[in-house]
């Protein structure tokens, strides 16, 4: 039986008499084997072309933009440090700012100018939280922003979660008969009761009547 993607699409061109044969099979899973590996590796290849894909690759864009391999960061921290070396290399403006502080923190960036004598200010809004750390990134900040710039932050952090509330209203009624009231005397009359649930009580207690 062929397993290799690439074997049972080679082995659907050959003669259909052959395709039964257990030689053939074998033949074609080696070969389809080795085509399965070359188009891997390829694929992976692939993905070390870019700083947002890359994985084993990501050493070699580390040390072309001179960041220094921290191995304990996930993939996606390195990630971000490369695009930021790499956006930092262009004239700095304050859209270009916003994307390079994006993508190094995942968080929605919106700059003020002039908020004050040659400061801006720069609002994060994140909805996963900071490192509790932001060196980095006040460092990255002081490396692209003009030197002759003052900064300040506001940093928002959103979280979203579901709260869940039950209430439950009980009303209660009590009548008592008592057995020296007389019976000629009749009430009538209407009562309108407001109910929060649909639970209710009602107790009546009628007491026997004595002799005379």
């Amino acid at each position: 039986m062929i397993t290799s993607p690439k074997g049972k699409e080679m082995i659907k061109q050959i003669t259909p008499m052959y395709q039964d044969s257990k030689i053939e099979k074998a033949i074609y899973q080696a070969i389809g084997n080795e085509f399965d590996n070359a188009e891997y590796l390829i694929n992976e290849l692939l993905l070390q072309l870019f700083p947002q894909t890359a994985t084993w690759g990501l050493v070699l864009w580390e040390q072309r933009v001179g960041l220094n391999t921290n191995l304990s960061e996930t993939l996606e921290q390195r990630r971000r440090k490369v695009i930021t070396k790499l956006q930092t290399r262009y004239p700095i403006t304050p859209l270009a700012m916003a994307n390079i502080l994006k993508s190094y923190t995942g968080a929605d960036i919106n700059i003020v100018e002039n908020v004050s004598p040659y400061t801006f200010k720069i609002k994060l809004t994140g909805k996963e939280g900071f490192p509790s750390s932001l060196n980095n990134l006040y460092k990255t900040v002081k490396k692209i922003k003009p030197s002759h710039l003052s900064v300040e932050y506001d940093l928002i952090s959103i979280t979203q979660s579901k709260i869940f509330l039950g209430t439950c209203m009980t009303l209660g009624e009590e009548i008592t008969v008592y057995p020296w009231s007389p019976q000629n005397i009749q009430s009538i009359g209407s009562v309108n009761l407001a109910l929060g649930n649909n639970t209710g009580t009602e107790e009546i207690t009628v007491y026997p009547k004595g002799d005379d």
